[in-house]
């Protein structure tokens, strides 16, 4: 594993169980914190987290057993139960009734770009890392993702992109994991064999799911427990936060408001742009107008949640096979760069 500047790179290859080992060797002792961050998290106890675990293991491997061979070997490589790591790939699914404010994601229509800032728990900030795999048939992929779930937002070798949001919903969420899912997304080869993947997943869990490709087509997919639907969204901004645009769901007030504002702010900001380019899609990335209800947001105190706002900002051009990293959320901090082939 290599550390360049704020973020570790693991580096990835060969059949499921080398690949799910060494993540497990590699990042063991940020796995262990993930258990400590999520296990608060979930509210239960071991014994019960390990139930619904069971369920997503039999679920995962209905999906992909190369897949479930991988998370087995990830609890190899960190010396854990392997429960827990089928645990944290399903952690969205755990907690898909917590209402939290976090995620903006953009895609400039027409173009390669494609975007998000990802909220979440500022003890998170430490803990991610970037992941680059290449599989033996050469397809490779590059993703920021938490130590021990082997799936998240990323780019890979065939021009497409995978961005998500999480939405909040009451409905049972007993699918296939939506981190399982993007790692699903990211080994197809085509838009088309993208949609293919989501409708073998079926519904079951709660997120918006935004797939875009480097020619410039995209498709954007809200999942609400037992219904999913399809974002048509002919608008050149494709912009997306953390409620639901296709049907009329009830969420929390609080987070219906800041998830609006922010959906607002992201349309003025395309209107005003001048080009459709990685560095306005970035300038929006980093936009601090409303302070309690910022893009980029600061960390600030929620409810049983901890210090809550944006980790990390992410912007792909999917033509050149470049992710635009940055770690925190300082507005004015540099983006790194990162190539999805290494080079």
């Amino acid at each position: 594993m290599q550390q360049r500047d704020t973020v570790p790179m693991l580096e990835l290859s060969g059949d499921a169980h080398a690949r799910g080992f060494e993540h497990g060797r590699a990042l063991g002792e940020r796995i262990g914190r993930m258990i400590e961050v999520y296990g608060g998290y979930f509210g239960r106890p071991q014994a019960a987290v390990f139930t619904v675990a069971r369920h997503f293991k039999r679920v995962i491997a209905d999906f992909s057993p190369e897949y479930a061979r991988e998370i087995e070997a990830v609890a190899e490589g960190a010396g854990v139960d392997p429960l827990w790591i089928f645990a944290l790939n399903a952690r969205s699914e755990f907690l898909s009734s917590m209402p939290v404010p976090e995620c903006t994601a953009l895609h400039f229509g027409g173009t390669p770009f494609l975007g998000q800032n990802w909220d979440w728990e500022k003890s998170l900030e430490d803990l991610i890392v970037l992941t680059r795999v290449t599989r033996p048939d050469g397809h490779h992929f590059l993703m920021m993702t938490e130590p021990g779930i082997i799936g998240k937002i990323g780019l890979n070798s065939a021009g497409l992109g995978v961005c998500f949001n999480f939405l909040p919903t009451t409905k049972p969420t007993n699918g296939v994991p939506v981190h399982v899912l993007l790692r699903a997304l990211l080994d197809c080869g085509s838009l088309a064999q993208a949609r293919e993947v989501i409708a073998r997943a079926g519904h079951g869990r709660s997120a918006n799911v935004l797939v875009a490709h480097r020619d410039g087509r995209r498709f954007d997919f809200e999942f609400a427990g037992d219904e999913s639907f399809e974002l048509h969204h002919d608008a050149e901004v494709l912009a997306h936060t953390n409620h639901y645009l296709a049907r009329d769901i009830l969420v929390l007030r609080e987070l219906y408001e800041n998830s609006s504002i922010r959906l607002a702010r992201a349309a003025e900001l395309s209107s005003a742009a001048s080009e459709r380019t990685h560095a306005a899609m970035q300038s929006m990335l980093s936009d601090r107008t409303d302070p309690a209800n910022s893009i980029c947001q600061s960390y600030r105190r929620q409810f049983l949640l901890g210090d809550i706002g944006t980790v990390c900002s992410i912007v792909f051009d999917l033509d050149a096979g470049v992710m635009h990293f940055r770690k925190g959320n300082t507005p004015d901090a540099p983006f790194e760069r990162y190539h999805v082939s290494g080079n």
